[in-house]
């Protein structure tokens, strides 16, 4: 890692900021830097502007409000189950994600994808070795990640694995193959438990250890690697109040942290530096070198240590409010979460009961949807459906391909923060996006790898007013700004035909109101 990275973190410079404004139906994409790096008098005209421009004053559902952040695009029983059963019963069945029945995108999942998930990290690990992992495991994989989140019913279950997956990174392309492993057996199975979990079980993912050159770390020779990013990207933050010497001394802590020959954790204690150190806080005696696990204590407590600093508790909630709430979370906001933080134990559930609270939603500003989130809710809302693709190495990747174009292929980020969740870094590429979303939503191509909208559901009042309604229902859950409505029919009206119904799709899709969330 280059030595000025913290730095390049710290200011934000490392995104490609456009400054572009998008405004039309009261939404607008305004400036979203952390709230901590900016004066106090300027964070509160920042959050003010956000107010204004951001938030669209036709979403007047708390129900919708809530859906549209916990998804990645509504379905129309989705809707009808959020409104049924009100705000807080549906954020808290959704925080359960075992209640609710998705066997039937499970069943779908495990036959489409059984090659790739029948591996074992070796054989990962043989293909990688083999340079052909493109074919076999980074584009299944890629295309099984969209997948779920088009068909699943544990939406916001999805919306934490992704948030996860960003914030313990390790890409797609790298490791040895090993992401797909990151993502089953660190990343899905503790996403909605404690966050505690989740950092133990990222200290033990072998590809994690591997992207990060914690393989290389021994007492002979320390690599602080993975020892930094532990603390600056999965704890306590950049600014958390620890030295290069904490990061030297946390290094030599988890000397003997590895992986074996199978691609499976494995602590080495012949690796482990038994000498006194003192990191962050924490004392750790010079002890008489041992076999097994003795040593692995060290690394296991400070871990502990980590995931209850208040560094750790203030970072997480800022960073889950960034994700579901606003740029600029306020200081009352991230207290509040905090607070639930530390009653709950580091309970995910308790804490995004405190960031998804009704309040919050109610006064958030609209988002911009990062590329994925936009190409699987144009994908879920229209009820499109994928075909599989029958030949890896010919046939057009309609959940791959478009997402690449738009710079999200999934885990295709090269540095170990995860893909940026800032406006600014987005917005730059709006042509893009349309270009790519309109690629999906289409009707002719039935080969493999393509998406299909069947249109009768736009079609079954073959009006304009029965297609601008259904179109209003299924994309929007019936909350549409009157200008948009007023377009559409304007383009209907010539003739209701299945191609200009299809281009009313596009249209509604390129709509700030359906750009944001």
């Amino acid at each position: 890692m280059k030595t000025n990275r913290r730095e390049w973190l710290k200011t934000g410079l490392g995104a490609a900021a456009s400054g572009a404004v998008l405004a039309s139906a009261g939404a607008a994409l305004a400036p979203a830097p952390l709230a901590a790096q900016l004066p106090s008098t300027r964070n509160a005209r920042l959050g003010g502007l956000l107010s204004q421009l951001g938030q669209q004053a036709f979403w007047t559902s708390p129900e919708l409000r809530l859906l549209r952040r916990t998804s990645h695009g509504h379905t129309a029983p989705q809707v009808a189950r959020a409104l049924e059963l009100g705000y807080e019963a549906y954020l808290e069945e959704q925080l359960n994600p075992q209640r609710i029945d998705d066997t039937a995108s499970d069943r779908y999942l495990a036959a489409t994808y059984r090659d790739l998930l029948a591996l074992t990290p070796r054989q990962a690990m043989t293909i990688a070795d083999s340079g052909s992992p493109y074919f076999q495991i980074i584009r299944p994989l890629g295309r099984m990640t969209v997948e779920r989140a088009m068909l699943s019913e544990r939406t916001l279950f999805e919306r934490m694995v992704e948030f996860w997956s960003d914030h313990f990174h390790v890409p797609i392309d790298g490791a040895y193959s090993l992401k797909l492993f990151h993502e089953q057996r660190v990343i899905r199975p503790h996403a909605l438990g404690k966050v505690s979990d989740l950092i133990n079980a990222s200290m033990r993912s072998p590809a994690m250890l591997w992207y990060l050159d914690q393989v290389w770390n021994t007492k002979w020779g320390i690599n602080e690697n993975y020892a930094r990013e532990l603390m600056e990207l999965h704890t306590v933050g950049w600014d958390g109040g620890y030295t290069q010497g904490d990061v030297r001394e946390l290094a030599r802590v988890l000397t003997g942290w590895s992986v074996d020959g199978q691609g499976i954790f494995q602590y080495k204690a012949e690796l482990h530096d038994f000498e006194a150190k003192t990191v962050f806080g924490m004392n750790f005696p010079a002890r008489t070198p041992g076999a097994g696990t003795a040593g692995m204590d060290e690394g296991i407590a400070f871990a502990a240590m980590l995931a209850n600093h208040p560094a750790t508790k203030r970072f997480i909630a800022a960073k889950l409010l960034r994700w579901f709430v606003r740029p600029d979370p306020t200081d009352a906001q991230i207290g509040a979460v905090v607070t639930a933080y530390t009653r709950s134990g580091g309970d995910i559930k308790a804490i995004l009961r405190a960031v998804l609270s009704r309040e919050n939603l109610m006064r958030a500003p609209a988002k911009l949807k990062r590329p994925m989130h936009l190409m699987v809710s144009a994908l879920r809302t229209t009820g499109a459906r994928a075909v599989p693709v029958a030949d890896v190495r010919r046939d057009f990747d309609g959940l791959y391909f478009p997402l690449e174009a738009m710079g999200h292929r999934v885990g295709g980020w090269p540095t170990p923060d995860g893909y940026p969740d800032r406006a600014e870094f987005w917005a730059g590429m709006i042509i893009d996006r349309w270009n790519n979303v309109n690629t999906v939503l289409q009707v002719a191509n039935t080969t493999g790898g393509w998406t299909i909208v069947d249109l009768d559901a736009f079609l079954a009042t073959p009006t304009v007013d029965g297609v601008v309604a259904a179109i209003r229902s299924r994309l929007f859950g019936g909350e549409m700004s009157a200008d948009l409505d007023a377009e559409l029919r304007a383009w209907l009206a010539v003739g209701i035909s299945r191609s200009r119904v299809l281009d009313a799709l596009h249209l509604a899709t390129m709509a700030p109101e359906f750009q944001f969330y």
